[in-house]
């Protein structure tokens, strides 16, 4: 319990060690891939692939060690080397004869294993101080010339974890879809208002998580893009006279492009707020789902036993705490103040070079966190329901189905259709005929034909002449969900058509988040080859 204790003391900090805080709750944050929502170009060789070419593993660990491998040069060191090795193939900068020298000192630099941050302004003098202690002033001192200072850094910082969450992202929604096949005919009471409103299928309700969650990562997918644009080259915000070539930067760097004009490069935060919101949007449906869940998998409901439940340390009964969906809840509210922090560091300034603009990256990189909390935990919950540590409780669904008369509509839909009457007059009938029977006493599963004749006649004058087995049938939830087959709809095959669509969707932010993993891993091998090259 101490431990416990400590581990949410220093999560309040945010100063948590990740693989702790997943041991202690049982609740591994498997990693994996994501995302994809703009149309960007693949490369001429197409996407890269895995030796395994079952999209149904799990390659979370493959793809982050990858992901963390790419940035062990570190973060200032690449932007530095990057630069640097452009301004050693610029005419009348570095001299033929001086150039291998400087190509083996970039090399070396590029090989220091470490993405610890470091302060901007204290890298950009030690790395100053650094080039011209190994290669004199008048070579070295040219190596850092117009490169802007100290932005850059924090983008390709941020751009590191936004990578990896969108991995997560990934393997979460698959997750999410895999259950949802399996569940597309498990029938459950829809809710709106909180109370009973028409029958649908647990899967349905699923993929409608899925499909808010993948709206949401086009925000991040767009982030993503923006996090991912080269800005040096310009100086301290009017450009230079040295012929500089910030496209070959671009390259080295893995980027997307320039932001071009050289005052908005210095001033940039946009991005910052783009991914930050995209997180919140996320986070917030997750939640949503994790409040559902933690009312169905409770005795008054009884929908579905969640295997990361916690024990109560007091009541020795209490064995199904929502401890999983009650965490994920806490970690989503707090991105709020995340959202508001990165909103208001960008409007309180104005549109220049500022030091609030550099401090930005700091609430993105808690978001990230967050964010990693909660699809950790999202996908955990997700995840015992699939592998049998958790059940979906299927017969208790569909009994709360039948309990109410939530096919009531189909009912009206069905009087309309044969008796030509308009729906407002069907719905009056109904109703009236959904009360009597309730104040009698009378399920669904028994209603009376001669009752809802009683009721219309009250209405219309005349009887309507339906078999009991007709009115029945009509009131029966697996026969509402076989009939309604609207494109959207609850009915099986609908499910099951969107489900396949879905399918193809995430596979595309597989191979978009595959690309962007290749695209980082050859731009670092180009920078590399073309310092070898000086020296051969």
């Amino acid at each position: 319990m101490k431990d416990i204790i400590n581990t949410i003391f220093e999560a309040f900090k945010f100063e948590w060690d990740l693989k702790i805080w997943r041991h202690k709750y049982l609740c591994r944050l498997v990693l994996s891939i994501l995302l994809g929502g703009l149309s960007f170009a693949m490369s001429a060789e197409g996407p890269i692939d895995f030796e395994d070419k079952d999209t149904d593993q799990d390659h979370s660990s493959d793809w982050l060690q990858r992901i963390d491998r790419i940035h062990e040069t570190g973060y200032n060191d690449w932007l530095t080397v990057a630069w640097a090795a452009m301004m050693l193939q610029q005419e009348g900068v570095i001299s033929k004869e001086d150039a291998p020298k400087v190509a083996r000192v970039l090399l070396e630099l590029l090989e220091r294993p470490t993405y610890k941050r470091i302060d901007g302004w204290t890298y950009i003098w030690d790395i100053d101080d650094y080039f011209m202690k190994e290669l004199g002033d008048k070579v070295g001192g040219k190596l850092t010339l117009q490169r802007t200072t100290p932005p850059g850094r924090q983008t390709i910082y941020i751009r590191h974890y936004l990578l990896k969450r969108m991995c997560e992202i990934y393997e979460m929604q698959r997750a999410i879809l895999k259950l949802a096949e399996v569940h597309s005919t498990t029938i459950m009471p829809g809710y709106t208002h909180n109370r009973h409103a028409q029958p649908t299928t647990f899967g349905h309700y699923l993929l409608s998580v899925f499909d808010a969650v993948q709206r949401s990562t086009k925000t991040l997918d767009l982030g993503y893009h923006m996090m991912n644009l080269n800005e040096m080259g310009v100086g301290a915000m009017a450009g230079t006279s040295w012929s500089v070539d910030r496209d070959l930067v671009t390259e080295y760097l893995g980027m997307d492009g320039l932001i071009e004009n050289s005052n908005d490069a210095v001033s940039y935060t946009d991005g910052y707020l783009v991914v930050v919101s995209g997180l919140t949007n996320i986070t917030n449906i997750l939640s949503r789902m994790a409040i559902e869940f933690g009312f169905w998998s409770g005795t008054e409901y009884g929908f579905i036993t969640s295997g990361a439940a916690g024990k109560s340390f007091f009541m020795p009964q209490k064995l199904e705490n929502p401890n999983t969906v009650e965490f994920l809840r806490f970690y989503a509210s707090q991105m709020i103040g995340e959202l508001v922090n990165v909103a208001t560091a960008g409007l309180k300034i104005p549109h220049g070079d500022n030091q609030d603009m550099l401090r930005m990256e700091i609430p993105t990189k808690k978001a990230l966190d967050l964010a990693e909390m909660v699809i950790g935990y999202g996908k955990r919950e997700i995840e015992t329901l699939i592998d049998g540590t958790g059940t979906v409780n299927k017969d208790r669904m569909l009994d709360a189905s039948g309990m109410k008369y939530i096919c009531a509509t189909e009912l009206a839909n069905q009087i309309v259709k044969d008796y030509d009457i308009g729906y407002r007059t069907a719905h009056d009938i109904v109703k009236k005929f959904v009360i009597a029977s309730q104040e009698n006493n009378i399920l669904p599963s028994k209603a009376s034909a001669k009752l809802l004749d009683e009721t219309a006649e009250q209405v219309l004058g005349r009887s309507l002449k339906m078999t009991d087995a007709r009115v029945r049938e009509l009131l029966s939830p697996e026969y509402f969900i076989e009939v309604t087959d609207s494109k959207g709809g609850i009915a099986p095959k609908e499910v099951g058509r969107m489900i396949d669509n879905r399918k193809k969707e995430l596979e595309q932010f597989r191979l978009m988040q595959v690309h962007r993993i290749e695209t980082l891993e050859k731009a670092q091998e180009k920078l590399t080859s073309d310092l070898k090259s000086l020296i051969d």
